[in-house]
């Protein structure tokens, strides 16, 4: 058998990769996880304003429904203090066939599992969803 003979002077260049590319792995992970985290988060706050919308559109809809079923969405995923804009603000006004817009906004740093590890500020995760108001008859 042949012994292995060892360069003293590669003797801890392993160890010094190692260290070197551990910070940069790490950085893609959590990137991974931070983008994957608000991918989601986006498909929840798309679906809460298509339920909040759709609930709006009943002709017996008042804006409170509109809110708890936005709010009981959201829950789901563990989301707080959306900024939710319902227009019109009455929806009694609204006659059949009206748009009824819901709006949601959620700063990205609100929902980050890191926050201020990376730059998220002044960028929003937006929804909205426009349907016509139904009849009663």
């Amino acid at each position: 058998m042949r012994k292995r003979r060892f360069n003293k002077r590669r003797h801890g260049a392993a160890t010094v990769e190692f260290a070197l590319i551990v910070p940069v792995m790490l950085t893609f992970t959590f990137g991974l996880i931070e983008m994957s985290r608000i991918s989601m988060v986006k498909e929840g706050v798309i679906q809460a304003s298509r339920e909040g919308a759709r609930v709006g559109v009943r002709p017996t809809a008042d804006i409170d429904d509109v809110n708890q079923r936005i709010n009981e969405e959201l829950a789901i995923l563990g989301i707080t203090g959306a900024n939710v804009q319902i227009t019109p603000t009455v929806l009694d006004q609204a006659m059949p066939g009206d748009d009824i817009r819901v709006r949601i906004t959620i700063p990205i740093g609100e929902i980050s599992y890191v926050p201020g590890f990376f730059k998220f500020d002044g960028l929003d995760i937006i929804a909205e969803t426009v349907m016509r108001r139904e009849s009663t008859g």
